[in-house]
């Protein structure tokens, strides 16, 4: 094909190639004799006449394939989209969060396929946010960087949509950045902001208390007609709040009704959480009663985040104040065990266990399968490096209160299974409360140590299991089984007297 196409130019380019191939005969050494034969069983002068026809079907055929292409590949994104959306919204459903071992594993498949859809990207930049609680604030916008740049790397076409997922992913996440630049670059990327983008850059703003700049974009939202709604008066409630300025923050509300626009739960909750920033209960219970009184119903999931604002302001001393006033409603528990992972994660696991503690499905008997609910909550502690004296206690208060039949059983299995090198004390209390210490407890941390080449680590395991385990000729074996390629240990054994 390529052959005929270069053909057809040298025609075209050539003032005496027609004549040159006319004249040519058959033993002759011209270009018309190379494909006499492949186009036509007659003389070479035929070539001239069918090269147009030829090219023109090539170039159809050519143009049919690449259709055939992109409805496959349109196709498979298609399919994959709902594989991916399917996969997301079963979680979400079922627990109100994603974990990042799914979101990574759908990233990794559509990265694999090589045509993420503007949709595949839209879902995995929608999940980077408050959807996975589990993960530190930093580390979910990291993530949704690697989204962004590498599903821009593989082709994926970026619309308004997508510039406001991101920023909604700012937000949850407070990650720091500048308004301005945002809106240059999606200038530059010729992509026209909306109502949207406008509401949240604005609380960007006042996320960090700069009103001047909220009202610069407010300001835009005007000259453009676009509607000032609820959402915007809520941000600049806390604008103004975490400006230091609490009275304006107030009077936002004022401002609401003089405006039409009768304040929601979304205001009020704003409202609480500054008040909730200065530890002012008084102010907060009168927020309350004017919500009440304004026929505005607050739900779990708010009071959640008024909770949530006073552990991270170090007001702890309220949050039992505003637990009395959850009402446990339905979904209430998969709300609270977002909580909880979320106030873990922040490095609040006394509140999160105060939480834990009013599951009302926790209330039953010690056979009862629901008596082990606290898993998640000792798992997130393990593998946020909770102190080992804090999760000890936890253990045993959720013992004692009938909450959890084995709690430090548990707990050692998630330390093995998360390689958490610093569980020796959690070993010695096993013996202690005479459970049985198997030598496969020592397994991972000693492969662990191996893989680091840490010396000092190996030496003090096997030194802890010489008080923690009486069976050291067994373990001893098995060691030297497990690593006879590893000289170290094999010495380190043998020093210690085991071999």
């Amino acid at each position: 094909m390529a052959a005929l196409l270069r053909s057809s130019r040298l025609l075209k380019f050539s003032p005496s190639g027609l004549l040159q191939i006319t004249c040519t005969k058959r033993n002759g050494p011209t270009l018309g004799r190379l494909y006499s034969g492949a186009l036509s069983g007659r003389r070479t002068g035929v070539c001239a006449r069918q090269i147009g026809p030829v090219t023109e079907n090539a170039s159809r055929y050519q143009a049919s394939l690449k259709d055939e292409a992109s409805i496959a590949v349109r196709s498979k994104q298609a399919q994959q989209f709902d594989w991916a959306l399917t996969r997301l919204d079963s979680s979400v459903r079922r627990t109100g969060r994603i974990t990042k071992t799914l979101l990574q594993r759908i990233f990794h498949d559509i990265c694999r396929a090589g045509y993420p859809s503007g949709n595949q990207a839209l879902l995995l930049l929608r999940s980077c946010g408050s959807l996975l609680p589990e993960v530190p604030l930093e580390e979910r916008t990291e993530l949704a960087h690697r989204v962004w740049e590498k599903l821009k790397e593989l082709g994926a076409q970026y619309d308004v949509s997508h510039y406001n997922a991101l920023l909604k992913v700012y937000l949850q996440n407070e990650f720091k950045f500048s308004p301005t630049d945002f809106l240059a670059k999606m200038e530059a990327a010729n992509i026209q902001p909306n109502r949207v983008t406008y509401q949240r850059l604005i609380a960007a703003y006042c996320q960090n208390g700069d009103i001047e700049g909220a009202s610069t974009i407010l300001g835009f939202m005007k000259n453009k007609d676009l509607p000032i709604t609820e959402a915007v008066f809520s941000s600049l409630v806390t604008g103004h709040a975490r400006a230091g300025d609490i009275e304006s923050a107030k009077n936002i509300l004022s401002v609401m009704h003089g405006a039409g626009i009768e304040p929601g739960p979304d205001t009020y909750v704003s409202l609480l959480n500054a008040y909730a920033e200065k530890g002012d209960l008084e102010n907060m219970k009168k927020t309350l009663e004017a919500a009440e009184s304004a026929d505005c119903s607050l739900m779990d999931r708010d009071i959640m985040l008024v909770i949530f604002t006073l552990a991270k302001s170090k007001h702890q001393q309220h949050i039992p104040e505003m637990v009395e006033r959850l009402r446990h409603e339905r979904g209430y528990v998969p709300d609270a065990m977002n909580l909880c992972l979320s106030l873990i994660t922040q490095g609040q696991e006394d509140t999160a266990f105060h939480i834990l503690k009013t599951f009302p499905t926790l209330q039953s008997d010690n056979s009862s399968d629901s008596a082990n609910l606290g898993n998640f909550f000792l798992r997130h502690c393990i593998n946020m490096d909770t102190s080992l004296e804090k999760i000890i206690c936890f253990c045993k208060e959720l013992q004692e209160s009938n909450m959890h039949t084995s709690p430090l059983s548990f707990t050692l299995s998630c330390a093995l299974e998360a390689k958490k090198t610093g569980t020796a004390h959690l070993m010695k209390l096993f013996k202690e409360e005479k459970l049985p210490v198997r030598p496969h407890f020592f397994w991972p941390l000693l492969t662990q140590h191996v893989k680091d080449k840490n010396i000092a680590g190996t030496h003090t395991h096997t030194h802890t299991h010489t008080h923690t385990h009486t069976h050291s000729r067994c373990f001893s074996d098995s060691l030297q089984y497990s690593f006879s390629t590893e000289v170290l240990c094999r010495c380190l054994v043998g020093a210690r007297g085991y071999i």
